[in-house]
């Protein structure tokens, strides 16, 4: 019993000295391991600060990069190519400018406008286009487009209705504000509002092989449809575009502009279109890499002042309280990433004349036109681009019913556009042009058929 006793108090004895030990050596141990958590918070603070300096080096440079790459002709594909359902491209740095200039040299041997005995010409025009941009992080950029420019080409020696150089823009060499908007992303990107001096072709009746007069086809009916009544020149305007996440494969256009383009009572004379635009290789899950394409129709409505178009040229008296209106649809496929295929056509109302000048306002009924580009990759020429076009246009038996020449007025192009260095494009170009304004003169056993040719050089600053 003794000897238990003796054997628990020393038992309680090693206790009481040992646990003060022990927690000691606890408490000991727990203030290195914060000592070390401190000391790794410390190297974390500084890693952070080195990796947000990195960062910011990182998106200097990245905007440095961009500013030097991005070239006028990636700049219009952003304005005119929206693709519905991948968002809106944003340039990843604030301010941006580029610039580019074209020049345009075109012949024909036969004009059927130029006067007598001067049918054979050579003439030449140049353009540029500055872009001036502003990105708001992702919801919202402000543009300016500048574009001067100085001579006509060989349009001026020509009587047609759809002429042969689209890119000439004769400002006597001063500097317009072609463009100046600004626009805003909202709904992570699925609606998109856009409001200013616009251009109307930017948001109707788009292609991806045949709506760049820079880097596409020249001819005028190739740029855009010759049977859509579009506004006076580019006007106060403003578009929403609705791409829901939903429908990757959907996206819906509309838009409104001050027709006249006089900038008083905007409201008075508008042009508004609705267009749907479908893309397949979404809808059927192909691959956009070698099947992309946009289907677009769309409808417009022009409230211009016109007036029925009657018998010999009475255009029907002082009822100018007509409206225009037409149909349409715009078609782009890729074919493999070699081959793209392209179609349009166009459909106004056959029984109007308008007021104004605007070339392209009636007669022209309906018109077609469609295609073919090909890239040179089969001859280690992948930057190079071949392409082809034909269409016609049609005037309206009200026209030809008021004694007017109103045969189809067909055209044909082909270009070759060869990439030199990535700055700096050259592209032979070729048009011929059959029953011009709608002339036939087959029956006189004449030929009337007008050939042009050219060169244009394209400049990326």
């Amino acid at each position: 019993m003794i000897r238990r006793i003796f054997i628990t108090v020393l038992v309680l004895g090693f206790a009481a000295v040992l646990v003060p030990g022990i927690a000691m050596a606890g408490e000991m141990e727990m203030m290195a391991e914060i000592q070390a958590l401190k000391t790794r918070v410390a190297e974390l603070e500084h890693i952070n600060m080195r990796v947000t300096e990195i960062e910011k080096q990182l998106k200097a440079q990245s905007c440095s990069l961009f500013e030097q790459n991005q070239t006028v002709e990636q700049v219009r594909n952003q304005l005119i190519q929206y693709r519905p359902g991948e968002g809106v491209a944003i340039p990843p740095c604030g301010l941006e400018i580029s610039a580019d200039a074209t020049l345009v040299i075109q012949g024909s041997p036969n004009a059927n406008n130029a006067g007598e005995k001067h049918d054979k010409s050579i003439d030449a025009a140049w353009s540029s286009d500055i872009f001036i941009q502003r990105a708001f992080d992702d919801w919202g950029k402000a543009l300016i487009h500048l574009e001067p420019g100085q001579g006509q080409g060989a349009e001026d020696q020509l009587l047609v209705f759809s002429n042969v150089n689209r890119d000439q823009n004769d400002t006597d060499s001063n500097v317009p504000v072609t463009e100046l908007w600004y626009e805003h992303y909202l709904f992570n990107k699925q609606v998109v509002l856009t409001a200013g001096k616009l251009d109307p072709a930017n948001y109707l009746d788009q292609n991806e092989y045949a709506h760049d007069e820079c880097t596409q086809f020249l001819g005028r009916m190739f740029k855009q449809n010759p049977a859509i009544e579009w506004p006076n020149d580019n006007t106060l305007g403003g578009r929403l575009t609705l791409a829901p996440d939903f429908a990757k494969y959907l996206s819906i256009e509309t838009t409104y502009f001050d027709a006249d383009n006089n900038w008083e009572n905007v409201f008075a004379r508008p042009f508004v279109s609705v267009q749907l635009n479908l893309k397949p290789s979404m809808i059927f899950g192909w691959d956009p890499e070698q099947w992309d394409g946009n289907y677009r129709f769309y409808t417009w409505f022009n409230d211009m002042p016109h007036r029925k178009l009657v018998m010999a040229g009475d255009a029907g008296g002082d009822d100018w309280g007509r409206f225009n209106t037409g149909v349409g649809f715009s078609i782009d496929q890729m074919v493999t990433d070699v081959f793209g295929v392209f179609g349009r056509f166009g459909w106004q109302r056959p029984d109007l004349v308008q007021a104004s000048t605007n070339p392209s306002a009636a007669p022209v009924e309906g018109s077609w036109s469609g295609g073919i580009q090909m890239t040179g990759k089969h001859w280690n020429r992948n930057d190079d681009i071949l392409a082809f076009g034909v269409g016609q246009l049609f005037p309206s038996a009200y026209y030809k019913d008021a004694f007017n020449a109103a045969a189809p007025e067909g055209h044909f192009e082909a270009y070759y556009k060869i990439r030199l260095f990535k700055w700096l494009a050259i592209t032979p170009d070729i048009q011929i042009i059959w029953n011009p304004h709608g002339v036939n003169h087959s029956y006189l056993g004449e030929d009337k058929t007008i050939f042009v040719y050219g060169i244009r050089s394209q400049l990326d600053f």
